[in-house]
């Protein structure tokens, strides 16, 4: 019998290899949120369920097998069917496809709604920020957007929230999504920033992507209208992700030093990309 593995890379949930029969899959065991929420990347198990089963047939998420609710004296747990693989390290292209695809597909029902525009976004980074000392947030305020569209998309499309390099795995058969524990429906340029986002490579253990990168990725991304809000709107987006790292900073400082190092590094650059933004 082949013991079940626990694989790395969760920052709240255990996630296991497990054998079934004559094939791998995954179960997900999720902790419950702390008293203090995260107003980003919230723990949404039934809403990570609910997106597998809708994207069952697309390839681009992993498939389905089984969802068991929290009750009493246990949390929700997910299994899915184990995606062989590595995590994405370079192929801007690629990753631009596949989050067009999830975009422009259908939307599922039972998922949360998100923000919609970029003044909204660019509300909620205000929210993170009010919540930590003023003289921190001094670097940031000095960055923040002036302009802020309250346009909606032509439509709203599903949102993962958080498609960084670790919750992209490159499989035999293309690019999949794991992870999807925060999805909504919403603004598809959330998703076209998180990608984009210094911070978030940073966090992920890798560069910020170039120029070059960032041009290929907006280039392949097959919806220019998306393409469009990004190059006018991204700035509030990006500055809700700089208000998150500082929020993570400073509830971290104490507990988690090193940690909050990290986020502090990844504040950092996004203030230097929100610096350049209207330099584009």
């Amino acid at each position: 019998m082949t013991a079940p593995m626990l694989l790395a890379g969760g920052y709240r949930n255990e996630v296991w290899k497990v054998r079934a029969g004559q094939r791998w899959v995954v179960e997900k065991r999720y902790a419950e949120d702390p008293g203090d929420p995260n107003p980003m990347y919230p723990n949404l198990p039934d809403s990570e369920a609910a997106v597998l089963v809708h994207l069952a047939s697309t390839g681009s998420a992993p498939q389905f097998v089984s969802y068991t609710p929290p009750g009493a004296g246990h949390g929700a747990q997910l299994v899915y069917e184990y995606v062989p693989g590595t995590m994405w390290r370079r192929g801007v292209a690629d990753v631009a496809r596949v989050l067009h695809e999830v975009h422009h597909g259908p939307t599922p029902q039972g998922v949360r709604t998100l923000h919609g525009c970029a003044a909204e976004a660019r509300r909620h980074g205000d929210e993170m920020v009010a919540g930590v000392p003023a003289s921190v947030a001094v670097p940031l305020v000095a960055v923040r957007p002036v302009a802020a569209s309250e346009q909606p998309p032509r439509r709203r499309s599903l949102v993962h929230t958080d498609c960084g390099p670790g919750n992209l795995l490159r499989s035999r058969h293309g690019l999949v999504l794991i992870d999807w524990q925060c999805p909504g429906v919403g603004d598809a340029t959330e998703d076209v920033t998180c990608f984009l986002s210094p911070a978030m490579m940073i966090l992920y253990g890798r560069p910020p992507h170039t120029r070059d990168a960032t041009d290929a990725f907006l280039q392949a991304y097959a919806s220019r209208a998306i393409v469009a809000r990004y190059l006018r709107d991204g700035a509030c987006w990006h500055y809700r992700i700089a208000a998150y790292c500082l929020w993570r900073a400073h509830r971290l400082a104490e507990s988690q030093p090193t940690l909050a190092a990290l986020y502090h590094r990844a504040l950092a650059a996004e203030i230097q990309l929100l610096s350049k933004w209207g330099r584009r």
